[in-house]
């Protein structure tokens, strides 16, 4: 790998790894890395003369220390993506846990993630036991499109607020009524912040006491 991407440190601490590993014959055999026929043709020149024999060596061990390189490398690589799916899970299952209802939408509305508490709190209608209308994703929902129409405005002004000023936003909306709910709806507290990347917007929502 260039310099620019590991660090000098790093490449030092991979080469000393690598040829500790060559000359103690602890290296493994590796399919990553082969040399290619072209290689093989230069070490054999070089190797066929006595003044270029030395050369021989010293390229054929050069390539051996790179080849255990990229097999370390790969190695890390293959720990560290386990690691990250592994936090990952457990992030996730966090963000379902959470009591608090949680979303990420898009800039223009659209809901691209939420966990079941937000689910529970934008959908007003009553769902009978036998029915599973609460435990479908609200993802890919307009977000205004499940508020009262009058919370409109505000929610658009909030949102624009917080891309442009990249600072949080707090406001109160009231869900969307359902004709065909007993129950009616509620207010709900939004706590909006724009992810780390710029791409989505983060709400925390909670009913209002």
């Amino acid at each position: 790998m260039p310099d620019s991407i590991v660090p000098p440190q790093h490449t030092v601490q991979l080469r000393q790894q690598a040829e500790q590993q060559l000359k103690t014959g602890t290296a493994p055999l590796s399919a990553a890395f082969n040399a290619s026929a072209d290689a093989l043709a230069v070490l054999y020149r070089l190797s066929s003369s006595a003044n270029t024999a030395g050369d021989g060596l010293k390229l054929l061990h050069e390539l051996q220390t790179y080849q255990v390189e990229l097999d370390l490398q790969l190695e890390q690589l293959q720990q560290n993506e386990r690691e990250t799916s592994q936090q990952l899970a457990c992030y996730r299952q966090l963000f379902d846990m959470v009591p608090l209802g949680c979303l990420m939408l898009r800039p223009d509305g659209i809901i691209t993630d939420a966990n079941a508490a937000a689910s529970r709190l934008l959908v007003s209608k009553v769902v009978q036991p036998h029915q599973q209308s609460l435990n479908q994703p609200i993802c890919g929902s307009f977000l205004p499109s499940l508020l009262a129409a009058s919370c409109s405005p505000m929610l658009k002004a909030a949102l624009t607020r917080v891309q442009r000023n990249r600072q949080s936003a707090s406001l109160i909306v009231t869900t969307a009524a359902d004709d065909g709910s007993s129950a009616p709806p509620c207010n709900l507290h939004l706590t909006m912040q724009l992810s780390p990347d710029h791409q989505s917007i983060l709400i925390m929502l909670h009913a209002c006491t």
